[in-house]
């Protein structure tokens, strides 16, 4: 008996969609070209700006190299700490990783499009696509930075193999490959469960059924499974702060932003103008197009991931990874539409797109230090202040001149607090330099990196007070106000600074006290 999926195949094949011998030459000029291009761009700019507050938090995290933390898997943790050891201090290393991820994203997006049957054109406009829409994640050390490519690489995988497969070529060893990457991913984020859980369902539901038959599917599934074992061993043994984090992230969207707005937020991740308009026309062109009819899953998949990431409260970018699939279906139902050049067809019809193409080039360029950093100071309204390092190290100054200023005996029993995880981050980094003592948080992860000792008996604490402290502690007094001295407005400018002291308890009673996976009290 035919199947549904099988017709969908064979119409597929008719129009060029699949088959091993017909896709169009891979466009290596255009699409490296495009991939070199943005990294290039963003290695020459990664020193106009210092350390993102998360960058300083992955290198610290790294220095207390654990199987898992409260907020997420040690894989970029990991890759900072080999950076910052290999080269201290030296930001172009510290993202080289992000950057390099982002030119594979780009070149991935290509291969996307050429797998569905799109030619040069195509090829080229996904790639387009991804560097406008994503091109800006490489300027810092992030999870998203190695999400796109990896779900990408997933992506291209399973599309592969259903395209080889009709040919009778033996590509079960794609779907191991799937496997692999996703044991990559899930070092990085645990969200690529969600996107492996869906693309299953999809397939039970729309073909290709015969996925869940392939021993190597299921071989690749449980290598994945394996690979998270310490880390949910980690969770386990901590109380599963990784589900808690999950909720205090739904309460911060809801009060940023907003469900609808959250929404409006993913949509408009797709990119400016040109990823907005290729991905949704994609994401239709997937549910009703013949050529892209065996591939109906990966648009039901995507569907689901959002649908999950909407109900759950999460992050728009959490869904970056399922855009570039939408990108390349789109640049494929366009290639049918414009048989001749990307831009044919009649005149007054045309001219829209240059402004359009215009707006999708210069709006990512926005998020990037195309100036040098000392040309932002004294503008603190300009968008790109705040992601940077700007007051990082003065606020060190500030912390190490009250310290320094305490008597020697009651300097040995202080120690450094903050209220948020960055500023934690940033005195732990630059505090050492600076003859400051350990630096503790109960914000987020930093919460397990440890407690006081017991024989520290006061605070240093930059920052609102927050309950804990003045709960467990009996004088609290402010000493400073943070002030970067450069006129930029930073969300650290004006912070108070206070000196808290007498303890109500010992550490190892109060410290529980002090978790808070909010971002603040």
């Amino acid at each position: 008996m035919t199947t549904s999926f099988d017709s969908a195949r064979r119409s597929a094949r008719e129009v060029g969609g699949l088959g091993g011998t017909r896709l169009s030459p891979l466009a290596r000029l255009p699409v490296f070209g495009i991939a070199a291009g943005t990294a290039a761009l963003l290695f020459a700019l990664a020193g106009r700006y210092g350390y993102d507050g998360d960058e300083l938090y992955f290198i610290i995290a790294g220095r207390h190299l654990d199987w898992g933390y409260a907020d997420q898997p040690p894989g970029v943790p990991l890759l900072a700490l080999l950076a910052d050891t290999l080269a201290p201090g030296t930001l172009r290393v510290l993202r080289l990783p992000a950057i390099l991820a982002t030119a594979a994203a780009i070149v991935l997006a290509a291969l996307l499009a050429r797998e569905f049957g799109g030619d040069r054109r195509a090829q080229w406009l996904s790639a387009g696509a991804c560097a406008l829409a994503f091109g800006a994640l490489g300027r810092l050390l992030s999870t998203m930075a190695f999400d796109v490519p990896l779900w990408t690489l997933l992506s291209w995988l399973l599309v592969r193999w259903v395209r080889l497969r009709g040919e009778g070529v033996k590509r079960d060893r794609l779907l191991l490959a799937a496997g692999a990457v996703a044991m990559v991913a899930v070092q990085v984020k645990f969200q690529i469960a969600l996107f492996c859980l869906a693309l299953l369902v999809a397939a039970l539901v729309c073909g290709p059924r015969g996925l869940l038959a392939r021993p190597l599917l299921w071989a690749g599934t449980v290598l994945a499974l394996l690979s998270a074992v310490p880390t949910l061993v980690w969770q386990h043994r901590h109380g599963w702060p990784q589900l808690r984090m999950g909720q205090a992230i739904a309460a911060e969207v809801t009060q940023r932003d907003g469900t609808v707005a959250n929404l409006a937020l993913m949509v408009l991740g797709l990119g400016p103008v040109l990823g907005l308009v290729l991905g949704l026309y994609g994401l239709g062109r997937l549910f009703t197009g013949r050529e892209l009819a065996p591939y109906r899953f990966l648009a039901v998949a995507a569907l689901l991931v959002t649908g999950f990431v909407v109900l759950s409260g999460g992050r728009a970018y959490y869904l970056h990874g399922v855009y570039p699939v939408l990108w390349a279906a789109g640049a494929v139902g366009f290639q049918r539409r414009w048989p001749a050049a990307p831009f044919a067809g009649r005149r007054r019809m045309r001219w829209p797109l240059y402004p359009a193409l215009v707006a999708s080039v210069v709006w990512p360029l926005l998020d990037l230090p195309l100036l040098p950093q000392e040309s932002y100071v004294g503008k603190p309204h300009h968008r790109f202040d705040k992601r940077s390092e700007i007051g990082w190290p003065q606020l060190a100054d500030q912390v190490g001149e009250v310290y320094h200023r305490l008597p020697p005996g009651r300097r040995d029993r202080t120690v450094i607090m903050s209220d948020d995880y960055w500023a934690a981050s940033a005195l732990a980094y630059f505090g050492p330099a600076r003859g400051l003592p350990p630096v503790y948080s109960g914000s987020r992860g930093f919460w397990f990196f440890g407690a006081p000792g017991a024989d520290r008996t006061a605070l240093i604490y930059v920052g609102r007070p927050e309950p804990a402290v003045r709960a467990h502690f009996g004088e609290i007094r402010q000493v400073a106000v943070v002030d970067n001295g450069l006129r930029i407005d930073t969300d650290y400018q004006g912070r108070p600074i206070f000196l808290v002291s007498r303890p109500k308890q010992p550490w190892p009673r109060m410290w529980p006290a002090f978790q808070r996976l909010d971002v603040h009290a």
